[in-house]
């Protein structure tokens, strides 16, 4: 049937300007002719006519003996036409409500199913920032119990925040674990700070590196989302029990020698990282690793990072980066 005021049908409760003029009309009398309202409403006698019969044939006048009309209340014959749209819309709203939990019950046979892992391909290559997202927001919801990632590369931008902080609201709503590594430097970044201050009030667990560990992101143990080589608006979701194992344990050994991410100032703490970072550019300029390649890789700009290679050198009394590797690597040969 059609449902009273919905797009491609028309009720017949509904009245046109003409018409609710002249019911108006009648409302306020005790009784009209068509006369009356012709002259009421600024109308002829025929088109008066017509427009008490259609008011009448919606039950909304009367006629009365002499051939006048009297208004009658539009409630009874309202009700009676908006009933059958109700209990339609009623038993439609049941039917969904019928479909949903049956999907739930399909979905929850699926994921329980053994050959589930057969179904699903190992690797997938996703080549673009769009299906990355549509992705990551398909695993988050379908994560049971825990989600392990890694983000390298200093402070992430506001706008990745946000989107990531509306996923792991409702990641921590259902009571899944969330651990996550930064680099030192994030905490430097008040976006970054705020974001992880209310996702750790959540129940997250936030840390932090100096040295960069791989960006990824594992969803309860079986399936990992990491970085596509030469494209970094990609990635590779993998589900391969042996590569996946590879890169928990790979987190698990990084994490305990992370520290937690500062959400209020502590100065012990932002000097005992600010040491942490001095001793891993330390090893990077034994290494011989340029400047621009040590910023990157400890997620701070080539500024910042040069600063703080004018400290180790300064502490060190060395006259150039050269001489100052060659003192540092005395210090780790003979660390007396």
């Amino acid at each position: 049937m059609d449902i009273p005021g919905t797009p491609g049908s028309v009720s017949p409760l509904l009245l046109n300007g003409s018409a609710l003029r002249a019911y108006e009309y009648a409302c306020e009398r005790e009784k009209v002719t068509s006369a009356e309202v012709a002259a009421g409403i600024g109308s002829d006698l025929a088109e008066a006519e017509a427009l008490m019969r259609s008011l009448c044939d919606r039950h909304l006048l009367w006629p009365t003996a002499g051939g006048g009309y009297t208004a009658s209340s539009p409630r009874i014959f309202g009700a009676q036409l908006i009933a059958p749209a109700v209990r339609e819309l009623t038993e439609r709203q049941q039917h969904i409500m019928d479909m949903m939990e049956q999907l739930d019950s399909l979905a929850e046979l699926y994921e329980q199913s053994p050959a589930k892992r057969l179904r699903r391909p190992e690797i997938e290559v996703l080549p673009e920032i769009d299906s990355v997202r549509s992705a990551l927001n398909g695993l988050s919801a379908d994560a049971g119990q825990e989600i392990l990632t890694s983000q390298p590369g200093g402070p992430r931008p506001a706008e990745v925040l946000e989107e990531a902080l509306q996923r792991t609201e409702l990641v921590l709503g259902r009571g899944v674990t969330m651990r996550t590594v930064y680099q030192h430097t994030a905490q430097y970044n008040p976006a970054t700070r705020a974001y992880v201050k209310h996702v750790v009030a959540l129940g997250a667990q936030v840390r932090t590196l100096s040295d960069a560990f791989m960006r990824l992101i594992v969803f309860d143990r079986e399936t990992a989302v990491l970085p596509l080589h030469g494209n970094p608006q990609g990635a590779v979701i993998v589900s391969d029990r042996s590569i996946v194992d590879f890169v928990v344990q790979a987190f698990e050994r990084v994490w305990p020698a992370a520290s937690p991410f500062p959400v209020s100032y502590d100065q012990n703490q932002v000097m005992s990282t600010s040491e942490e970072i001095k001793l891993a550019i330390s090893q990077l300029l034994v290494e011989g690793v340029e400047d621009k390649v040590i910023a990157r890789r400890l997620g701070m700009s080539l500024r910042t990072c040069q600063r703080h290679i004018s400290d180790v050198m300064a502490r060190l009394g060395a006259r150039n980066r050269l001489h100052a590797g060659y003192l540092l690597s005395k210090v780790i040969d003979d660390p007396r």
